[in-house]
């Protein structure tokens, strides 16, 4: 074993979390896995980031998203699945269920079911599967070279042997994270999908060729905490978000057919081009909290270029 980070030294948060992950460390013999180690930071029943029941999103929060600008993003889908000609929608990761508020506004017409972790999946997916920002926080293995990252009682880090045959062996000195609940995810869906049925998945991440760029040879683990980020999971633990960008390009070799992937200023400004249109023309020279929504969600250097659109279904017979 190799001992690694010691930076690591101080630790804080939610305490009750702390000391119910040193008990599962203890539990497993001393260490588990980085990926087991962000799952209850993040979804202890009791005391993880997201179950505690905080509202974590805008400026009382720890991090922006699409939803958090304003009702526009969930327009523009609405008009999408009104383009398809979809029913029925499924959102898994709802949270708070803004951006189903956001949809049913514009398109109260849908049947629209949110679905969140640990509720039952219906056995068949009709109409659109829709998740925004879910695939970034499954928990993650931590990779380097041919080792898998672990994490002892005192958080300090270990490494030591993959715990899955299906985590891939990288060159020396390199560190990545690799999102096999992505995978699972995505494979579960897929078998419940119904012919012409949608997935729409939106998340900020990368294809192959650049996730495993030489200049991304630490990886993409990201924290935040009142709007500051940091490499660091071991700080605020509970109190902070961990996330890491998704691999699209494992996503696209499931076997479903990809219906497109590209960006989402490219997205949003065909999709939504009518709506947006109207916003511009009628708030022409005017401060407007719509024209500003359309800034931060298609401006390239804000969110329209980190976030990526991947749309697929099932392949024909």
């Amino acid at each position: 074993m190799q001992a690694l980070f010691g930076r690591l030294t101080r630790v804080d948060g939610n305490p009750a979390l702390i000391e119910a992950i040193r008990a599962e460390i203890a539990k497993a013999g001393g260490r588990i896995t980085f990926c087991r180690f962000m799952e209850l930071a993040l979804y202890h029943p009791q005391h993880g980031y997201y179950t505690t029941g905080q509202n974590r999103v805008g400026k009382a929060g720890d991090f922006f998203t699409s939803v958090s600008v304003g009702p526009l993003f969930g327009r523009i889908l609405a008009r999408q699945f009104e383009l398809w000609g979809v029913r029925e929608v499924t959102e898994f990761g709802a949270h708070r269920g803004q951006l189903r508020d956001d949809i049913l506004k514009a398109a109260p017409h849908l049947d629209y079911r949110v679905i969140e972790a640990g509720d039952p999946v219906p056995e068949k997916l009709t109409g659109c599967v829709l998740s925004n920002e879910l695939l970034d926080a499954f928990p993650v293995h931590r990779i380097e070279g041919d080792r898998e990252v672990y994490v002892t009682g005192d958080f300090q880090e270990e490494l030591g042997p993959l715990s899955d045959p299906r985590l891939p062996r990288l060159p020396a000195g390199y560190r990545t994270e690799i999102n096999l609940r992505a995978l699972d995810w995505l494979s579960d869906v897929s078998r419940r999908l119904t012919e012409s049925a949608y997935i729409l998945t939106i998340d900020y991440g990368f294809e192959r060729a650049e996730y495993f760029a030489p200049h991304h040879k630490d990886g993409h683990l990201q924290c935040y905490y009142r709007h500051t980020k940091s490499d660091n999971p071991y700080r605020h633990i509970g109190e902070q978000d961990i996330t890491s960008h998704v691999e699209f390009t494992s996503l696209m070799e499931l076997g479903l057919e990809t219906v497109r992937f590209t960006d989402q200023t490219h997205y949003l400004l065909e999709i939504g081009e009518p709506i947006i249109r109207e916003i511009v023309e009628r708030d022409a020279g005017k401060l407007s909290s719509e024209r500003n929504a359309i800034h931060q969600l298609t401006h390239p250097g804000l969110m329209g270029r980190a976030f990526r659109v991947l749309i697929q279904r099932k392949r024909a017979p």
